[in-house]
């Protein structure tokens, strides 16, 4: 009832995040990869050279996201959005013509960074800085556009391969987001001054949860500040950011060898596919279930416990080799991504000032995708030192509880205080 609530206060400002996490699905890699068997075969690449390639590309885009994130802080957000999907056509269009290997890496740089790098970032990072109390709640309505493209966009792109090539579906991937995309974003803001502008400059402190009972954010106050965001000063941000690194690491890399893992068990591939289906109900539960919790008890409170569902399911996994426990295990993996979905946005506002969201943002979201990129090879290197699947899922179990007690211990009174949070706010 709350969020239907919510959508009939801000239904534009809501459709518009929602918008934006659909949208990245071009530059996302579920989608990509429909096109890679298309593409390897009309540029004569192999499987591991294709890898390669779109490995280092994602590491290149995720490395120039801090620097074009920031922005998002200081100029109109619909201008900025605009940007981002021009930039977003421009690469679907530069892979449609792409007759060459550096053609072919130029665009996927385009349409990385544009797709799931900026379009996510003007979503989350638009709903984060308009919304306050219900900010939990509007994240949870914004990302829902992710599971909603991961639901229909591969069936309708692998029927436009088939009958139009994949060339003329990456041109008209291009024409939807300039002929759909780009002018509902338009419509959807285009007179909301309040959701467009970019904050003004503070040196305040960020908004305590407790305090934080505004239906909307409002600007602070105008003061000149250094560009670089104060949190990334802080030791707590340290302790914190192997959290925000842990599940993308430990997913795309469970997830990339999931065929290594059902040999080792003597259980079918096909568990994994239809675990997958359980794993998109259980995110999109995980994420609409956390927004009520973030605004009742805010992002920093939950953010050291998100992990335990993922932790839970890794350990059945390692102590099972009954096919139907799949099931549980993504169902568990997928509650701990939804939730996480939302608390790495939301726990943002909660540490720094509006103006320093997307510079801060930004910054996290790079360190997530370098996290997903390297998280193959390393369990890779487990694999190469002869390492069997229970060890290796035993130290992932390890890992993750040193990070979770890491990001706890940084919450306690007079541990380490977050930058300009005073001690009575904190906990």
């Amino acid at each position: 009832m709350q969020f239907l609530i919510l959508l009939r206060q801000a239904p534009r400002q809501l459709a518009f995040g929602a918008l934006h996490s659909f949208g990245s699905s071009f530059g996302q890699t579920f989608l990509v990869a429909l096109f890679v068997p298309f593409i390897s075969a009309s540029l004569a690449l192999n499987e591991t050279e294709f890898a390669n390639i779109y490995a280092g590309i994602t590491i290149a885009s995720a490395l120039c996201l801090p620097v074009v994130g920031r922005w998002i802080d200081k100029v109109d957000i619909l201008s900025y959005s605009l940007a981002t999907m021009a930039l977003l056509a421009l690469g679907c269009v530069m892979i449609a013509l792409a007759g060459n290997v550096w053609m072919l890496i130029a665009a996927l740089f385009v349409l990385r960074l544009a797709g799931q790098g900026l379009m996510s970032h003007v979503s989350m990072t638009g709903i984060a800085r308009y919304f306050s109390r219900s900010r939990g709640r509007a994240l949870a309505i914004a990302s829902f556009g992710f599971p909603l493209a991961e639901a229909i966009m591969p069936a309708t792109l692998l029927a436009l391969i088939a009958a139009f090539g994949w060339r003329y579906t990456y041109a008209g991937s291009a024409a939807f987001i300039l002929l759909v995309l780009l002018p509902v974003a338009i419509w959807l803001i285009r007179s909301d001054a309040k959701f467009r502008k970019a904050p003004t400059k503070s040196t305040e402190s960020a908004t305590a949860p407790d305090t934080n009972n505004a239906d909307h954010a409002e600007s602070p106050t105008d003061t000149s500040q250094s560009d670089h965001p104060r949190l990334f000063k802080s030791l707590y941000v340290w302790f914190c950011m192997p959290m925000l690194a842990a599940p993308p690491l430990i997913m795309t890399a469970l997830f990339f060898h999931q065929g290594a893992i059902s040999n080792s068990k003597g259980i079918e591939l096909g568990w994994f596919a239809a675990g997958f289906t359980v794993f998109a109900i259980t995110s999109v539960l995980g994420a609409f279930g956390s927004g009520p919790l973030i605004d009742k008890h805010s992002a920093r409170r939950l953010f050291p416990w998100h992990l335990i569902p993922m932790m839970v399911g890794i350990a059945i996994l390692a102590l099972t080799t009954t096919p139907w426990v799949i099931l549980i295990y993504m169902g568990l993996v997928g509650i701990t991504v939804g939730f996480a979905t939302t608390l790495r946005t939301a726990i943002i506002p909660e540490l720094v000032p509006l103006d320093e969201i997307g510079a801060v943002r930004s910054t996290l979201t790079a360190v997530m995708v370098l996290a997903s990129a390297i998280g193959p090879a390393i369990y890779g290197w487990m694999f190469a030192a002869d390492m069997s699947i229970a060890t290796m899922l035993v130290v992932t179990l390890i890992a993750a509880a040193i990070v979770s007690l890491g990001s706890w211990f940084s919450e306690r009174p007079g541990f380490y205080m977050p930058p300009n949070i005073a001690p009575k706010e904190a906990d």
